[in-house]
């Protein structure tokens, strides 16, 4: 649901509105009636799908401040060993700062600088003669107000502060930019007392970031989280009781934008307030731009591309980690972070650190959800592309885009019959290396689609084969399909049992008893004879 809008004032010539004759009153009543009456079919409320719900698989240590302190976050993914990567989270109050969490929550620094509220960051930022992953914090400390520029150590996952951006006002929404056309890093600044967003192009030859004013926009009403697509050259500024509003990201863009969606209270799918957005990156510009919707304590799905509506989902207690409720910054990503986030990261601020069975409870903190325990909670399930790398945006000649998918995925099948079995129905589960589709056959028919499991009932006796594949959301097929073969056979099985007695006379007797899978066979006895005789079922 994405409307453009523009507005345009006029004055009627010749003096004021309010001189105008009671006709023309009338007419402009007219004429405002019948274009609100448009507006309202345009932006109808519709009906809300229900939010899919996942669990937590981690939460930070909380923020040192008391009351609504935490705010945002920004995930930074390691060079060279992703499961090292860490979650960079705001606290905004005058005794807080920037923190630095592993992937397990726990706090490795914490850097009290004060009223630190939105955080983003970039990779590949030339900083002097070196390249850097970047960070920048809006800072609204009483003697200091603007952006607070880190670097991230690697060694030590630590920060650096290596430059600042000062501003007037009361900074609070911030997000970064790398343009795919001119290579240059931009920063965009929110102003809490104007709502004018303010792009600077930063600049870090001398070895200090320095920010220079290239273009500026008014944003309307109370606003806050903005987020850049740097692929799609786009930035996204929220309206909080509005909606979600996208830019053109590149200075001579402008200020013209598009509503992406509203607010319920509008006629759209979030809730106000409308906080802070996140991009999920998959490759040839796939991906998903996700929004946290405050009132809704849930967080709202978008195509990248379209803007078209996904679904929703909300973050509840489970596994001894309460869920979200009331949140602000969110941050995603899709690349893989090692063995506890195989698929990628979500992380979002929650309002009411709550104990749900870890102890970890009282002030604010952030919470961690494996991107797959999202997209498996969605059907049709959610992309899963592990494929593009947030690390190559900016870097010499590269681009996080691997370029288009031709690798095919691999088919496993996880259960089911094999051997012997005496049932003549039959469930296979299976799954594959990469969201897609499945096609299934049975004894060498045709590919039919299906899904996890697969079910046949009423097989024939004797030897059956069952193949499963997989294709991929870029359309490559498994070329070896997955097989299991097993034989039905539903034919009694026998037991022998041989008792000797000694008690006769010097020749044993043999009691042979038999017992079948259908029915009991009598026992015979064979006096002396040193040799048994079983009956048949």
């Amino acid at each position: 649901m994405a409307h453009t809008v523009s507005v345009r004032r006029t004055q009627a010539a010749g003096g004021s509105l309010r001189h105008a004759p009671t006709l023309l009153w009338l007419l402009l009543v007219a004429v405002l009636a019948a274009a609100l009456a448009g507006l309202n079919v345009l932006i109808a409320p519709q009906a809300h799908a229900a939010d899919v719900v996942v669990i937590p698989s981690a939460e930070t240590t909380p923020v040192p401040s008391s009351s609504d302190a935490a705010d945002d976050t920004a995930i930074w993914i390691h060079p060279t060993d992703p499961s090292q990567s860490v979650v960079i989270g705001t606290d905004k109050l005058s005794t807080g700062g920037v923190g630095v969490y592993d992937l397990s929550g726990r706090q490795l620094h914490f850097y009290l600088h004060g009223s630190m509220n939105n955080v983003d960051l970039r990779y590949n930022f030339p900083l002097g003669s070196e390249r850097i992953a970047l960070v920048g914090v809006t800072e609204r400390n009483v003697e200091s107000t603007g952006v607070r520029f880190y670097k991230v150590n690697v060694a030590d996952r630590s920060l650096t502060e290596v430059g600042r951006i000062s501003t007037p006002g009361r900074p609070r929404g911030f997000g970064m930019y790398h343009s795919p056309v001119s290579g240059k890093y931009y920063a965009f600044v929110h102003d809490f007392n104007t709502n004018v967003v303010t792009q600077f192009e930063l600049d870090g030859s001398n070895g200090s970031v320095r920010g220079t004013a290239v273009r500026s926009f008014d944003n309307g009403d109370s606003s806050e989280g903005i987020s850049a697509d740097d692929e799609l050259q786009r930035v996204y500024v929220s309206e909080e009781k509005v909606g979600l509003w996208r830019y053109g990201a590149e200075p001579g863009d402008g200020s013209t934008r598009t509503l992406v969606d509203r607010t319920v209270a509008t006629g759209g799918r979030i809730v106000e307030n409308v906080k802070n957005s996140a991009i999920y990156y998959g490759r040839q510009g796939t991906g998903y731009l996700i929004v946290s919707s405050q009132g809704g304590s849930n967080f709202v799905i978008y195509n990248r591309g379209d803007n078209a509506f996904v679904g929703s989902f909300k973050i509840i207690d489970g596994g001894g980690v309460d869920g979200v409720n009331g949140q602000d910054g969110i941050d995603v990503t899709n690349f893989p972070l090692g063995p506890s986030y195989p698929a990628g990261l979500f992380t979002s601020q929650d309002h009411n650190n709550t104990n749900a069975g870890n102890g970890n409870s009282g002030n604010q903190n952030h919470k961690l959800v494996s991107w797959q325990r999202i997209a498996d909670a969605f059907s049709p399930r959610l992309l899963v592309d592990t494929t593009f790398d947030p690390r190559q945006i900016g870097a010499e000649g590269g681009g996080g885009d691997p370029g288009p998918d031709t690798t095919p995925p691999n088919t496993s099948i996880t259960g089911g019959p094999s051997g012997t079995s005496s049932s003549t129905s039959a469930e296979f589960t299976f799954t594959a290396t990469e969201p897609g589709t499945f096609e299934c056959a049975l004894d060498g028919g045709a590919f039919e689609g299906c899904t996890s499991p697969k079910k046949y009932a009423d097989l024939a006796v004797g030897s059956h084969v069952f193949a499963v594949r997989a294709t991929d959301a870029a359309g490559n097929s498994d070329p070896t399909p997955a097989e299991r073969t097993w034989v039905i056979d539903t034919a009694p099985v026998v037991t022998v049992s041989v008792a000797i007695d000694f008690t006769g006379d010097s020749k044993a007797d043999l009691v042979a008893s038999c017992t079948s899978t259908r029915a009991p066979v009598p026992a015979v006895l064979v006096p002396g004879s040193g040799s048994a005789v079983a009956g048949t079922p």
